[in-house]
């Protein structure tokens, strides 16, 4: 049984430290507000979204499963617009918002109990909570706008059983947290086997011998409930024929259009995303123009589909006609020019992500086989379920038949999982930076000029998305 003692417990904020986030939050719940008054919530596949809520009450099943997106969505947009008819898009709008705000708190802690710097911290929870993919995403109506905020509280349940396994209420959580992720957004599957990996470990190493048998069948009847809800929203789309289980696939014995190499590796062409181009107007999606790893990067730091641009002035006047009729958005010489510093900018931040995934995923590997972890117990845990919220999208990139105009490249699929994974790279910078301390003291100067550059980027995002 692993000593109590070295059982990382989560230790709280400082008055310094909330007051910090308490003013991230803010300024970033005003960009959010912004990008509501400016219809920022009209998003990909808008349309067919909406027309689902308003139908919701009276569609049958087999439609909804023929859609890429669970069920969940349309019965909270349904019932906001029950009860707020005249802008209820802008009431679920802001409801995404304020869980979105709640997802980040939950986030912070993870950050702070990774990390031992306090300007790294401070600089890693500046960036994930202005990346403008997060941050547009936050208010957008779709089932995206619900994984961060379910991916936390998932995260926070699996963090306590992972200290202490023998918790029935945590376990209960889990199992409710994931369960309601499986309605909102089918890519949580992934976090099953994930989160079975991790307390699977936690049993083995964190209780006595005659405990854990008892506790692994409470841990696979928590795991079973979610698991078989995905099950049947399988069966349901199987039957509706649906875009999940068949028309997004390509034929048996048709070429992959995105290949494992365009996955991987970067490509020549890859140097004309550092101009900013725009999703419609530069035609980012033609096929293999732009590697994954590029695509992903300059739509993770840009406003890549002008969402948070100002409309245009011509349309109409009318609220409700500009709320339902999606429009086409072109950036101000501004916002251009601030676009184009940041995806050059934030090259060391998709650097970093890159190395910090790498190193933490190998080293939360290891720290599973031991009895004591080589990474504190928060980094281990949203490592793990970061790469099996990722990895339902990136291992079936290479089967879709339809992965650059459909956007499967888009940071939206994997939302939580990629703001853990540029996380992980202020975690890798602060391990490296305390190893330098042990033997030359701490780079001071080093951490304060790295804050200073994340303060840059904020501000650069800050720029052009209000």
């Amino acid at each position: 049984m692993l000593p109590a003692s070295t059982i990382q417990q989560a230790s709280p904020f400082t008055a310094r430290d909330r007051l910090f986030l308490g003013l991230l939050v803010a300024a970033a719940s005003a960009v959010g507000l912004r990008g509501i008054y400016h219809y920022g919530y009209i998003g990909q596949d808008f349309l067919v979204h909406l027309r689902l809520i308003i139908a919701f009450p009276t569609l049958p099943w087999t439609i909804l499963y023929y859609q890429t997106t669970p069920p969940a969505l349309y019965w909270l947009g349904s019932l906001v617009r029950e009860h707020a008819p005249a802008h209820f898009l802008e009431a679920l709008a802001l409801g995404f918002l304020m869980l979105n705000a709640a997802g980040l708190w939950i986030f912070y802690g993870f950050l702070w109990n990774s990390m031992v710097s306090w300007q790294v911290r401070y600089s890693a929870a500046a960036f994930a909570t202005f990346v403008p993919f997060r941050l547009i995403h936050s208010i957008v109506i779709a089932a995206d706008a619900f994984s961060l905020p379910l991916f936390a509280l998932a995260a926070l349940f699996a963090l306590r059983l992972f200290g202490r396994p023998g918790s029935f209420g945590s376990w209960v959580g889990l199992s409710l947290s994931l369960s309601a992720g499986v309605l909102c957004k089918y890519t949580f599957a992934g976090m099953l086997p994930a989160a079975a990996i991790l307390l699977a470990a936690a049993v083995r190493w964190r209780l006595p011998s005659g405990e854990r048998l008892r506790w692994s069948v409470v841990g696979i009847l928590a795991l079973a409930v979610p698991s078989e809800v995905f099950a049947l929203e399988m069966v349901e789309s199987s039957r509706a024929k649906g875009t999940l289980t068949d028309l997004v696939w390509l034929r048996k014995g048709e070429p992959a259009v995105m290949r494992w190499r365009d996955i991987l590796l970067l490509k020549e062409n890859d140097l004309g995303l550092l101009s900013a181009p725009e999703y419609f107007r530069d035609k980012v999606y033609e096929v293999r123009k732009y590697s994954y790893l590029g695509l992903l990067h300059v739509s993770s730091v840009t406003d890549v589909m002008n969402l948070f641009q100002p409309p245009p002035s011509a349309i109409s006047t009318d609220w409700g006609q500009r709320a339902q009729r999606p429009f086409l958005r072109d950036r101000t010489a501004r916002s251009q020019r601030l676009q184009v510093w940041s995806v050059r900018w934030c090259l060391a931040y998709s650097a970093l992500a890159v190395l910090g995934t790498l190193s933490c995923g190998a080293l939360s590997a290891a720290s599973l086989l031991r009895r004591v972890p080589i990474l504190p117990d928060a980094t281990v845990v949203i490592t793990v379920l970061a790469v099996g919220f990722f990895c339902p999208v990136f291992l079936t990139l290479t089967l879709v038949n339809d992965p650059y105009v459909a956007a499967y490249w888009y940071p939206r699929l994997v939302l939580p999982a990629l703001l853990v994974f540029f996380s992980l790279g202020f975690v890798a910078l602060d391990r490296l930076c305390q190893r330098v301390a042990r033997r030359q003291g701490a780079p001071r100067r080093f951490l304060l000029a790295f804050a200073g550059y994340t303060l840059v980027a904020c501000l650069l995002f800050i720029g052009f998305l209000s």
